[in-house]
């Protein structure tokens, strides 16, 4: 029998977005705005390698399609 955890996305997402937020703060060097750039360049990286590993499930390609028409919709 398999046990589902999830980590809390909450405390993931709060983490990533104040790493963008630290790249965005106009009172950063340059520098510093670029180190936490490349943080989550490196976790942009880690969770491609990590989710290409992962076997397909049904239904992803409906998870791709509304990213997709969510970035569209940005435009």
């Amino acid at each position: 029998m398999s046990y589902y955890h999830r980590a809390d996305p909450r405390t993931l997402e709060y983490q990533v977005r104040a790493l963008a937020a630290q790249a965005r703060n106009p009172h950063s060097d340059g520098f510093t705005a670029s180190v936490y750039k490349h943080e989550l360049y490196v976790l942009k990286c880690l969770i491609e390698d990590l989710y290409q590993e992962l076997p397909h499930f049904e239904g992803e390609e409906l998870w791709e399609q509304e990213r997709l028409i969510e970035l569209l919709r940005r435009r």
